[in-house]
């Protein structure tokens, strides 16, 4: 299958690579020049073990392209790019969409579903939601983390042919992966775990598992987390978790020794999806004018250390 996978970050690595295993013809899209260089001279390299050595990843050669401008068809298009990428990454991809050719945006934020049927007809849609977690290395390598299941869906809960398609191929090449009714449920359910979970790791600069260990930093994601539920609930959301406590401690723990792609973020100083996570709480509940003071809190604070990155002395 001809699959087009656009964003090359840790999670496009890893589908990249499992894909590739599976048999499948890849092609990456990235806009940046050092991953694009590293992944056409060396191709993606993939650690599964724990503490295994980078130098003993096994490399999976791959096409990798700055842009898709230059592809004529594809049978399955991955949208794996932070959301502040997405207008830019649709558009890139937009003339690849067909009805024998969707788009797949499996990413962690609200908003993007907006951004992206704005651009293409919303029939030739899919949402996703991963769990699988790695940590980007240097020349296009990724550190596998846990072991998780990828959730796929249509927009109207129907289990299609094409979904069905996608799902056997996924789990044939080694991506466990269900098909879920309502995967927008699931997707909210998502992102308001990890934003009580992403800022306040980045801001402690902690791994995942350290935020289940003091009474504060729970006292803290509990709040967010009670926030997140009351703009859920406002916006009609029926949950796909009927307690999303025990889902939170539960993703801490299974990561306990991941950094959150949050602080990956703020220590490779590069922008976070704060505004697509918090931030998207935020604007919801003003419009239920609903009081959100420790998202907002965490978005100021997000914002303060993009400005001021870790080790910059004051100026």
């Amino acid at each position: 299958m001809r699959i087009v996978i656009v964003g090359s970050g840790a999670i496009g690595r890893l589908f990249g690579s499992y894909l590739i295993r599976g048999g499948n013809e890849i092609t990456l899209i990235d806009i940046d020049h050092t991953t694009l260089g590293a992944l056409r001279e060396k191709g993606i390299g993939l650690l599964e073990g724990d503490g295994e050595h980078p130098d003993n990843a096994e490399i999976f050669p791959v096409q990798a392209l700055h842009s898709a401008e230059s592809l004529t068809e594809a049978d399955l298009v991955l949208l794996l790019v932070k959301s502040q990428a997405t207008k830019a990454a649709v558009l890139d991809v937009a003339h690849l969409i067909t009805d024998t050719c969707p788009l797949l945006c499996i990413q962690t934020g609200l908003g993007n579903l907006e951004d992206a049927r704005a651009i293409v007809p919303e029939k030739h849609i899919l949402l996703g939601i991963t769990y699988m977690s790695g940590i980007a290395l240097s020349d296009a390598r990724v550190r596998k983390g846990a072991h998780a299941t990828t959730f796929i869906g249509e927009l109207d809960g129907t289990f299609s042919q094409r979904l069905e398609h996608i799902s056997q191929l996924f789990n044939r090449s080694g991506i466990e992966t269900q098909m879920v009714k309502r995967i927008i449920s699931r997707l909210w359910s998502k992102v308001i775990i990890y934003a009580a979970i992403n800022p306040v790791s980045a801001i402690l600069q902690v791994p995942n598992g350290s935020l289940v260990s003091r009474t504060e930093s729970i006292t803290l994601m509990k709040r967010l987390l009670d926030e997140g539920l009351s703009v859920a609930k406002a916006q009609g959301i029926d949950l796909i978790h009927p307690d999303l406590y025990e889902v939170l401690f539960d993703s801490c723990e299974k990561s306990a020794n991941n950094l959150s792609s949050m602080l990956q973020d703020i220590l490779n100083e590069v922008a976070t999806e704060i505004d697509a996570q918090n931030g998207a709480i935020c604007r919801y509940a003003e419009e239920h004018g609903i009081s959100v003071p420790t998202h907002r809190t965490m978005v100021e604070l997000i914002k303060l250390l993009e400005c001021w990155k870790p080790g910059v002395g004051q100026s």
